[in-house]
């Protein structure tokens, strides 16, 4: 099929920059294509339904040569594609100059040398290359509110996440909502990747703002660049006997973008790392480099 694109419905007023550049595409699919695809989803495969609110992937390698998953397959396979990145980069083309100089120019000449993989391969180790990442995701039934994730950016070597919304008809619970936050006013790089190396997501409802909530609709699609100020989480899910069914997408470099890690100095000057810890952070980082030219000149 030729309308599997979750961008092909995209149009300029789909397009945010607050808090982050994003978009918000409602009705992404053709309703035909939207009822097909949701027939096929592999619901079916997900391995036990009695956990509590528990995140879990299906990948697309395992739907290969199951008849009624078909067009599911076609559909995450297509945005493991190039011409999928394509249409990313046309619509966030300006805002990845401005978050990632030259990064385009840099992933256009890993996909003309075919250094392109997707997640499930195990050629993604190798260096230099772009990993494409597309799942059908689930939260299994919930018995007691709780949430699955609270604000956090994703990991640093990607540079977008994408979800796009497959829920049941006669789903009418509450909750499971995508909320983007921002960081508190004055909140400066340093002080940001402190809260990240030193507090790992515990105190974050400490440090950020709710900005925006993205209602858990079918057929809605949420893609967004990844940065140290691409803070999102979802909110309580009520009591339910319905499984979160969605979409996961991701692309990313098989190398930290280097926007959250903190550098050594910026380390040193973490005020609440005890000095015994920069010590060792020292002692680490002495050997790692140490170790790193020992191979090189060998």
């Amino acid at each position: 099929m030729d309308n599997l694109s979750l961008l092909q419905n995209f149009k300029k007023s789909d397009f945010y920059i607050d808090p982050y550049p994003h978009v918000i595409i409602h009705n992404a699919l053709p309703q035909d294509t939207y009822e097909k695809l949701k027939d096929a989803a592999p619901s079916n495969l997900i391995p036990d339904k009695s956990l509590d609110n528990v995140r879990g992937n299906i990948n697309f390698d395992q739907l290969e040569n199951i008849p009624e998953n078909k067009i599911f397959l076609d559909f995450l396979n297509y945005h493991n594609s190039e011409k999928y990145y394509e249409e990313f980069v046309s619509i966030f083309k300006d805002e990845l100059n401005k978050i990632y100089p030259n990064l385009i120019n840099s992933t256009r000449s890993l996909i003309k040398k075919k250094q392109i993989f997707s997640l499930t391969s195990v050629k993604f180790k190798k260096e230099n290359c772009m990993k494409f990442n597309s799942t059908y995701s689930y939260n299994t039934p919930v018995k007691s509110s709780s949430s699955v994730r609270g604000p956090h950016i994703d990991h640093f070597d990607k540079i977008n996440f994408g979800l796009y919304y497959l829920r049941l008809d006669d789903d009418k619970s509450e909750g499971g909502d995508l909320i983007l936050y921002k960081w508190k006013n004055g909140y400066s790089n340093f002080r940001k990747k402190n809260i990240i190396f030193t507090e790992k997501w515990d105190n974050m409802f400490d440090h950020v703002e709710e900005v925006k909530t993205l209602k858990y609709k079918k057929n809605t699609f949420i893609l967004a660049l990844n940065s140290i100020d691409a803070l999102h989480g979802v909110s309580p899910r009520e009591k339910t006997e319905h499984i979160r069914q969605f979409c996961y997408f991701s692309i990313a470099f098989n190398k930290d973008l280097g926007f959250a890690p903190p550098n050594l100095i910026e380390k040193i000057f973490f005020k609440n790392i005890s000095i015994s810890k920069k010590i060792n952070i020292v002692l680490s980082s002495i050997k790692f480099w140490t170790n790193k030219l020992i191979k090189k000149f060998r």
